[in-house]
């Protein structure tokens, strides 16, 4: 299967290392949370207050833009 890096701020990357089961893979982690809690912008702040703007504008860096403002 093919592949993408995509490149995340640490306190994101931590955040999620936290998440992810020791069995688990980031790819299998995000889709996870993906259908666990929705979409990107559904999550965004998802790991706390801190650092929220910043997490959204990562996120929606991802998106190209499209998020949804809250």
């Amino acid at each position: 299967m093919p592949s993408q890096n995509i490149a995340v701020q640490r306190a994101i990357y931590d955040a999620l290392k936290k998440e992810k089961r020791p069995d688990e893979s980031f790819t299998r982690l995000l889709d996870r949370l993906l259908h666990e809690r929705g979409t990107l912008s559904d999550i965004a702040g998802a790991w706390g207050e801190k650092g929220l703007s910043a997490d959204r504008r990562a996120l929606m860096s991802l998106q190209g833009g499209r998020g949804r403002r809250p």
